[in-house]
Parts: C-alpha cells; sequence; structure tokens
C-alpha cells in the first residue's frame, strides 16, 4: 500500500511530499489513540465484571495498604478516596497494571488472551504492549514544543521520545515522574497511568528505597523489573507518601491524639502464623474478634488494638492504636506521631525478626485551611522558585557558600566527593527546572531572578 492510500486524500493534491507525511503521521496517531482509548472502557467493563469480584476486592486492599489504610470490607475502603480523580487513577491501575492472583496476569494480558480471535492486529499490538509495560520513574532529557518530550528511565538507562504535545505543555526539562510507556507502530506514548511528578530531591530517596526493599524481598521476583511490575501499587504509594511529607515538611500535631491527623506505620510480615502466635500471647494487644488459639482465623483482614494498659476491657473504641494485619502486611494507626514511635518500638520489641519496617504515613482526616508561609519565614525558605535560599541574594559568591542542600558544604567542595557531586548536579537540575517553570509563567524582565546553572557548571567543571 502507498503511502498516498494510507493517509487517503486529505493531504490534498498539490501539497508537498512533506506535508503528507506530516498528516499521514497525524492521522496514525490519530487513529491509534482512538483505538486505546476504546480498548481502556472495554478493559474497565472487564476487569470490573462480576467474574473479578475477588480480584477487585484484592486491589482495594492492595492499593490501600500501602497508604496506610485499611478497612474491614470493601465499602470502608471506598471511604477513603479522597476525590473522583483518585478513584479513576485507582480503577486505570487496576485495569491496566494489576496483576491478578488467580491468573498471574494483567487484564491486558487476560483479554489480549481471551478476545484474540475478536481483535484487529492493531489491538492486538496494543494489548501486547501493555503486557510489556512496567510503571517506573522517569526523567525528561528535552522538551520538543508541541510534539513530546524525550525521557530516560532511570532504572533501565533507557531513552525515547515521547510522542504527546499534552506533556510538551505540562513536562519541563528534568522533571521526574512515575508512570508507564507504551510502543506502537515504532510511536512511545504514554500508558494511561496519570503521571506523579517527583521533585529533583527525592531522586535519590526514591532509587536507594526501591533497591532497598528489592534486596530484601529478592527471593520474591524473577528480577528488578519484575519486582517494578509486581509491586507497583506499594512503589506507587511510596513515590506519593514522599512526595506528599516533601511538599507538606511540618510534622503532624502531636501532644497526644490530633483529630486532624493520622500516622500510619507499614510493615513486612515474615512469618504470618508466628505472628498470630506471639500476639496471640500478648497483653497490650487483643483481637476486635476471638477466636480459638493456634486455628488461622477466616477473616482476609484481622483487626487488633492497642490497649492503654494490660487488661483492659472493652469498649476499645478509645484505643491509641489499631493494628490491621493481612497476608504479608501489618498497618499500625494512631491519631498521634508520638504515639506511633511507641507503638513501633513496642512492635519491633515484641516480634523481633518476624516484621520488618517499611515506612511512616502522615495522612489528614479533616481539611483545614492551612496558612501560607510569609515570604522570608522558614517554611517558604525551602524548595520555593529557585531554593528560596539563593533567590533572595545575589549568586556571585553562592559556589563558595554552605547550602543546606548538599550536606551544609559549599559547591566547591561538593565536586570533590561522588556523593557530594551527585547532590550538587540534581540540585542545579532543580535550578534549570524551576527557571523554565518561571518562563513558561512569563515571568522575565528585569525583576526576573534567574538562577545561572550554566555559569555555576561552567565554573565548577560540571
Amino acid at each position: 500500500m502507498s503511502t498516498v492510500d494510507r493517509g487517503g486524500s486529505s493531504a490534498g493534491q498539490g501539497g508537498s511530499t512533506e506535508n503528507r507525511a506530516a498528516q499521514i503521521i497525524d492521522f496514525d496517531l490519530a487513529r491509534c489513540r482512538k483505538i486505546i482509548s476504546d480498548l481502556h472502557y472495554r478493559l474497565t467493563r472487564f476487569s470490573n465484571s462480576d467474574r473479578f469480584y475477588e480480584e477487585y476486592e484484592l486491589a482495594l486492599y492492595e492499593y490501600f495498604e500501602g497508604r496506610g489504610v485499611y478497612g474491614e470490607d470493601e465499602d470502608e475502603l471506598y471511604d477513603n478516596f479522597q476525590s473522583e480523580e483518585e478513584f479513576s487513577k485507582f480503577l486505570t491501575w487496576y485495569s491496566l497494571h494489576f496483576v491478578t492472583d488467580e491468573y498471574d496476569k494483567t487484564f491486558p494480558e487476560l483479554y489480549l488472551e481471551r478476545r484474540k480471535n475478536q481483535l484487529s492486529a492493531l489491538e492486538r499490538e496494543i494489548l501486547q504492549s501493555y503486557a510489556r509495560s512496567v510503571l517506573s520513574v522517569y526523567e525528561v532529557q528535552r522538551v520538543d514544543p508541541g510534539k513530546g518530550v524525550e525521557v530516560r528511565d532511570i532504572f533501565a538507562d533507557r531513552v525515547c521520545s515521547i510522542v504527546d504535545p499534552a506533556a510538551a505543555k505540562t513536562l519541563c526539562k528534568w522533571d521526574l515522574f512515575y508512570g508507564g510507556l507504551i510502543e506502537i507502530l515504532g510511536y512511545h506514548l504514554l500508558g494511561g497511568m496519570p503521571l506523579t511528578i517527583i521533585p529533583q530531591k527525592l531522586r535519590r530517596f526514591t532509587e536507594q528505597n526501591l533497591h532497598e526493599i528489592y534486596r530484601e524481598e529478592r527471593e520474591n521476583y524473577r528480577n528488578f523489573r519484575d519486582y517494578m511490575k509486581r509491586a507497583s501499587a506499594e512503589i506507587c504509594a511510596l513515590v506519593e507518601n514522599a512526595v506528599r511529607n516533601a511538599e507538606r515538611p511540618e510534622a503532624p500535631a502531636d501532644p497526644e491524639a490530633d483529630k486532624f491527623s493520622q500516622t500510619s506505620l507499614l510493615f513486612r510480615v515474615g512469618d504470618y502464623d508466628a505472628f498470630l502466635k506471639t500476639i496471640e500471647k500478648s497483653p497490650v494487644f487483643t483481637a476486635s474478634e476471638s477466636w480459638k488459639p493456634g486455628v488461622t482465623p477466616p477473616a482476609k483482614v484481622i483487626r487488633f488494638y492497642w490497649l492503654h494498659k494490660e487488661g483492659m476491657k472493652r469498649p476499645l473504641k478509645n484505643a491509641p492504636g489499631i493494628l490491621f494485619l493481612k497476608r504479608d502486611s501489618l498497618v499500625a494507626q494512631c491519631t498521634s506521631a508520638k504515639r506511633a514511635e511507641t507503638l513501633r518500638a513496642i512492635l519491633e520489641k515484641m516480634f523481633g525478626t518476624i516484621v520488618t519496617y517499611r515506612t511512616t504515613v502522615h495522612k489528614s482526616v479533616e481539611k483545614r485551611a492551612e496558612k501560607a508561609p510569609s515570604e522570608g519565614s522558614p517554611d517558604s525558605m525551602e524548595g520555593g522558585a529557585i531554593g528560596r535560599e539563593t533567590a533572595l541574594r545575589p549568586f556571585d559568591n553562592w559556589i563558595d557558600e554552605k547550602i543546606a542542600a548538599i550536606g551544609n558544604i559549599t559547591p566547591r567542595e561538593a565536586v570533590k566527593t561522588p556523593e557530594g557531586k551527585r547532590r550538587l548536579i540534581d540540585l542545579l537540575k532543580d535550578f534549570e527546572n524551576q527557571n523554565e517553570r518561571a518562563l513558561r509563567r512569563g515571568l522575565k524582565g528585569p525583576d526576573a531572578n534567574f538562577f545561572p546553572v550554566e555559569k555555576v557548571r561552567n565554573e565548577l567543571g560540571l
């Protein structure tokens, strides 16, 4: 088939070959995006059908357990969705990336397997691409205005160009994001999941934590890519929690209980039976429902109350903490960060190697007005445009001043060590990113205070 036949006659008889080719590419992409949108709809209906009810319920628990949230049943978990957008994000993750318990496959894989003879060649290619797709962390290398962005997978060291004009409008150079890509007809496209933007300063935290978790659980996965695929709910929650804590660095109120905040401790349970035997004998924890000693409870999620004191009788609604146990995960919830620290010490002493601490999640349970930090206040000095730390004074002597973000040493000292150099490079990427965002907002002229990134790089040999 000729190129003219593929594009139809819309290019016009008098148009140049270059113009016709551009319109053919646009036609192919538009057709591809339309089919992807239709497949998303069909996959959502397929994955939410009655035959997969248990998978859906399991996905809800898996999605929320990494966020420090448990419920007795599906309806209780629904109450934890903060918005329609969050619920939509969950449905997208479930339909495209959740690995089913019974079939050990994602829904794109199952749909392709069961409907293969009813699908077109392009639909099969799209589903195969989703089956290969793994949610990962990408760094924007270059923005091509009006067309797309070039990104690098920081875990696979793979560079590709995404064809997406909307991404070119919203993403800037050196942005980090957690999301997925698919490859169709030779094009790389964003894979449907809403992107989670990660500040540059969290790059090392993200890399180190994911590698550390993978090393601890390596026997459960074929390789690191398999871990990224199967643990996507946990990884997404870890990233979102880190971003949320970075954006709101203030600690929750601590004078005992605070009705506006909830602190959750997340643990991995290495031996479920040993955990139950240990907690059955504990005088400071009591189960919400009784069962015969030595018999595994039938409930999918078991709730234990942390007692104010040994032998405390019901009602337990005022217990200082609640434990939720499910399979190989444990979430401990308190309405006080101080109490959570005490509870963590108790659990680690009581269970030893049976449990492994993962992370702490701080969550607001009621919305309240928050006063914006004033200019010059301590809160406004961290992470603002060009870091405030540098924006409020001339940059001439910056490389010889101590910078908190790189370890309270000077940039000139930082380049002398591998770790200092990495931190400095990440900080300069962050400044360059903020410069670009300021330009996009229309900030220019004598009042604009852009950090001289290239001048610093040249002077320090970066």
